[in-house]
């Protein structure tokens, strides 16, 4: 009998739902952890770096990046709908949907968010619509840095660059000049429609910061 009631026991807390909290706000848009790691599974499958691991969880260091992550991704694909730019095609988000659904085959961690086909494709969508009006945004933001403005910044930082000439480095630093530009304008137009989507970081309100 005392084995029998541990066995059911054992078989009731691994069918039992991941709990779930919210986390942030885009607009009249509420973000979960569950979403959240729903998300982060897709991100790491679809589009890979260097993390190996598909699970997230609220105790883990990195679950507060990918929170900040995630309500990005949100705020951004509402401004592409907005725009009506962005779109992405079927055929690429059945790819994604399939690659993801082959890396999470069997695995507990997927099976206890419970994820339907629509949460999977409409999360999958989002990501996609995402990242591509990120691209575009950043195109359009991209700009020329002049040989003018490329030499004042040799010459106000001549002790970097030693003794060698201004055009030894002229192409470098025309590059890093507008690199710099685009992350000055992306940041700003990211605190822009974070302000226009009134976007709530809740894990970072508790924390006081």
């Amino acid at each position: 009998m005392h084995l029998l009631l541990s066995l059911l026991f054992s078989v009731h807390v691994q069918a039992a739902p991941v709990v779930t909290e919210t986390v942030g706000q885009v607009a009249d848009y509420v973000a979960t952890s569950r979403e959240l790691q729903i998300s982060t599974v897709i991100e790491r499958v679809v589009f890979p770096g260097k993390i190996s691991s598909l699970e997230i969880s609220p105790e883990q260091p990195e679950f507060r990046n990918a929170l900040t992550a995630l309500l990005l991704e949100i705020v951004v694909a509402m401004e592409a709908e907005s725009f009506s730019v962005a779109s992405v095609s079927e055929k690429d988000i059945e790819a994604g949907i399939a690659k993801v659904q082959r890396a999470v085959a069997g695995k507990a961690y997927w099976n206890q968010l419970e994820v339907s086909e629509a949460e999977l494709k409409k999360f999958t969508t989002r990501k996609f619509v995402a990242k591509n009006f990120l691209k575009f945004k950043t195109n359009s933001m991209a700009g020329i840095v002049t040989d003018q403005e490329a030499e004042a910044y040799y010459e106000k930082n001549r002790l970097k660059f030693g003794n060698m000439p201004f055009a030894s480095f002229k192409e470098n630093i025309k590059t890093f000049l507008a690199q710099q530009q685009l992350e000055e304008r992306l940041r700003n137009w990211f605190e822009v429609i974070k302000r226009k989507y009134k976007v709530r970081n809740f894990m970072a309100d508790r924390q006081g910061t």
